[in-house]
C-alpha cells in the first residue's frame, strides 16, 4: 500500500508548524489522527521522519528530504486541480 495525499498534507503541516498538536489544530482534526497518520507514513517509508520532543517535533535528515518531495506533491496536486 502506498502513502496517501492526506498523510502528505498532514506531514507538511507538522513539519512547517513544528508540532503535531499545532498541525492538528490548523487542520481542524484530532491530534491522534495526525499522530496515527505520521506513524503509518513512517512505517510505509521505512524511515523516521520526525524526532518527537517534549514540546514539538524536529525533522530528521530523511524528514527534510521527504519534505521537499511532499511540497512538490502538494504543488502538483494543486496545479492539477
Amino acid at each position: 500500500m502506498s502513502f496517501t495525499f492526506k498523510q502528505v498534507r498532514y506531514f507538511v503541516s507538522v513539519a512547517e508548524l513544528g508540532s503535531i498538536s499545532r498541525a492538528a489544530a490548523n487542520l481542524a482534526i484530532s491530534q491522534s489522527a495526525v499522530t496515527e497518520a505520521m506513524k503509518e507514513l513512517e512505517a510505509h517509508l521505512g524511515v523516521r521522519l520526525l524526532d518527537r520532543r517534549r514540546r514539538g517535533v524536529d525533522l530528521t535528515h530523511d524528514g527534510y528530504i521527504f519534505l521537499r518531495h511532499a511540497k512538490t506533491i502538494l504543488a502538483e496536486m494543486s496545479a492539477a486541480e
